[in-house]
């Protein structure tokens, strides 16, 4: 996950947070292009910020420790 200020978090949360850009800065992103390994670089960074830094097992093992697990019944009849 992504590191991010609480105030930010906040704002992001009511809908409030957006990264102003201008249309200079846009036009700026079409006349420079990311090169192909620049971008690659960008979207391997991004990537890493979206994923969890840990396994999903892991957190599978915290969710379920809290669990009791059901006894079954012994059948009398066999």
């Amino acid at each position: 996950m992504s590191r991010i200020s609480k105030r930010k978090l906040i704002k992001a949360l009511k809908g409030e947070y957006e990264e102003k850009i201008t249309k200079s800065d846009m036009f700026d992103m079409f006349r420079n292009p990311p090169t192909q390994e620049e971008w690659l670089r960008g979207y391997k960074k991004w990537v890493e910020e979206q994923t969890l830094s840990t396994p999903l097992s892991v957190y599978e093992a915290i969710e379920n420790a809290g669990k009791k697990k059901r006894r079954r019944k012994k059948n009398v009849n066999n």
